[in-house]
């Protein structure tokens, strides 16, 4: 009985860990040990997150990170050295999210307190606890090739936001001149991350949920993506309650111009 059961330990111990694979990697001569850019959050805790279009960018000059929680950005620095990465205490934006973004936010956070190790790859890292996983990351590609634009109008309201890699572009009154900013990065790569979600193809068939612009019950909005030199227009919509598959995405823009006046 007792051999069986070693027999049994044997066949399921067999083998490396995930832990001991990706050390081993670190060998290779092609893996950058280095943190730069952009990378979206694929898995936490071994579990698929993708869909919660998570970021996190690092500064490599400042040792700074920010990114996207699935509803709030974060922000803060961290240490490392060789494959040792800790993060110093991080500090969010603090928008009312509905109960899963929560729940999702609240774990990543987490994970990022409890990080002792980072492993790299040739697609970007995966974070450890104690020799377990806790989340992997993919470099998020910079796609050059792609702007947002919303409009909103009525008799008493007008939204123009025009937004690139390098400039944010709005207006607030008809004929005004339009101010412009500088793009953040960790904003850009937030809304690359929410278009990911989103088949752009499909954007001008997208049904409006409510149509109170028809008779100035709203101001009418449209979204428009360029992207590959080609133009993606919604139908119009009530401003504030756009489709479902872009809400997030218009929430977004808008918010780079919530407190500019």
């Amino acid at each position: 009985m007792l051999l069986f059961i070693s027999m049994v330990v044997l066949r399921c111990c067999w083998g490396p860990t995930e832990y001991q694979l990706m050390q081993d990697l670190q060998k290779s001569p092609t893996i950058l040990k280095t943190l730069i850019g952009t990378y979206k959050i694929k898995t936490l805790h071994e579990t698929d997150v993708s869909t919660f279009n998570l970021n996190i960018a690092f500064d490599e000059n400042a040792k700074t990170v920010s990114g996207f929680l699935g509803c709030n950005r974060f922000f803060g620095s961290y240490v490392l050295s060789e494959n040792t990465l800790k993060f110093k205490p991080l500090s969010s934006t603090k928008k009312l999210c509905v109960e899963d973004k929560n729940t999702i936010e609240t774990k990543l956070l987490k994970a990022f307190e409890k990080a002792d190790r980072i492993f790299f790859t040739e697609e970007g890292f995966t974070l450890f606890n104690r020799k377990k996983p806790l989340l992997t990351a993919d470099n998020l590609e910079d796609n050059t090739k792609i702007s947002f634009e919303y409009t909103a109008r009525s008799r008493g309201v007008y939204k123009h936001v025009k937004v690139d890699k390098d400039t944010i572009s709005f207006s607030k009154k008809r004929k005004a001149k339009p101010l412009k900013i500088a793009c953040d990065a960790n904003y850009w790569n937030t809304l690359l991350s929410l278009t990911d979600s989103i088949h752009i193809e499909t954007i001008p068939n997208l049904e409006a949920p409510s149509k109170a612009f028809q008779h100035d019950g709203a101001a009418l909005a449209h979204l428009k993506i360029m992207y590959d030199g080609k133009t993606y227009a919604s139908a119009p919509f009530d401003h504030g309650n756009p489709p479902k598959e872009i809400a997030a995405l218009v929430k977004e823009i808008l918010s780079s111009i919530e407190n500019i006046e």
